[in-house]
């Protein structure tokens, strides 16, 4: 019997890392919606460079309509992942869509595949070694000002889970050195497992939360992966808008608009609401509540599975959040 118990939690432990080596690296493969597009631009893939002492990596695309003076928009993935896998999972658009919004995706890579966000409790070695991601995106913004000759007054961060973390972090630390930025699939942890230093300057900023997100829980909770819990307890996502909400100086009870997005995608279980709120010099918090809907990236290029959620096709996140941020170039920020 002592052999069968242990067979079987090697197993649950296998099953549970299986599904974050798919989840997070793509196999099996999700099923496309529609065929990929050609880019006119250049896919720069696995540069090296020392940050902080440390090897670092990322990857980025060059649109071939790209102008001095461009935007910088930093695309961050999740737990045990890599920036070319979001960049799949978002099916390329960011880059197809820096053809005609004059900026560049940059696609870096966390420490041993994490960002150091802010839940203290947080297992993984980015968190653990306290490696300073926030000094690490500085000095990238340094180095495509310096390359490229982007725009160092033009940049944005979105990311999706511990990416996503990552995102709040920089809004919480470092809200210098973005215009805004956009979160997806990702609570703020509670006061007993927040690490970071809250700056209390506004801060635009776009959520998109699943209902149905069964690793980080829409009504707040423990954050799983498998059976590892260590990421601790999160905000509901009604509790992480209203810290934003009232930090620009907005009411979360008394939006400015409300979004009900039409049904395309041919789900009637799922939906799409967006509720805006407008502050201080032209700051804003966006909710992109995912009725229905897991921890995805709202997506009408690829389908994801059931067992982390469906998927919100009626939006593309990232045309959503280009949207968003461009709009933001047009402020008083």
């Amino acid at each position: 019997m002592k052999h069968r118990s242990l067979l079987v939690s090697v197993l649950l432990i296998l099953v549970g890392w299986g599904f974050l080596d798919w989840h997070y690296n793509e196999t099996p493969k999700r099923i496309p919606k529609a065929s990929p597009q050609t880019l006119a631009g250049e896919y720069r893939a696995n540069n090296t460079v020392i940050s902080g002492g440390i090897d670092r990596t990322f990857s980025y695309y060059l649109p071939s309509t790209l102008t001095e003076g461009a935007a910088l928009i930093f695309v961050l993935h999740g737990s045990i992942s890599s920036g070319e896998a979001i960049r799949k999972m978002t099916g390329n658009e960011f880059d197809l869509l820096a053809e005609t919004n004059q900026y560049i995706p940059v696609y870096a890579n966390g420490f041993d595949n994490h960002w150091n966000d802010c839940r203290a409790s947080a297992d993984y070695k980015a968190n653990t070694q306290n490696i300073d991601d926030i000094a690490h995106l500085a000095f990238l913004i340094d180095l495509f000002v310096e390359r490229h000759k982007v725009d160092p007054n033009r940049v944005f961060v979105t990311g999706h889970s511990n990416g996503g973390q990552m995102a709040y972090r920089v809004a919480l630390e470092a809200p210098h050195m973005v215009r805004a930025v956009a979160a997806l699939s990702a609570n703020l942890p509670i006061d007993d497992n927040f690490d970071c230093v809250k700056s209390g300057i506004p801060t635009s900023i776009a959520i998109f939360n699943g209902t149905e997100d069964n690793i980080n829980p829409y009504y707040g909770g423990t954050v799983r992966l498998g059976s590892n819990e260590s990421r601790g307890l999160v905000l509901t996502t009604e509790q992480t808008t209203d810290y934003w909400t009232k930090l620009i100086g907005a009411d979360i009870a008394s939006p400015d608009k409300v979004i009900q997005y039409p049904e395309t995608d041919g789900m009637p279980n799922t939906s799409v609401i967006a509720t805006h709120w407008n502050g201080l010099n032209g700051t804003q918090v966006q909710l992109f509540r995912l009725q229905g809907s897991g921890h995805v990236i709202a997506s009408k290029l690829y389908d994801f599975p059931d067992y982390i959620g469906p998927n919100a096709s009626d939006i593309s996140g990232p045309e959503e959040i280009i949207k968003f941020f461009m709009a933001h170039l047009k402020s008083n920020l």
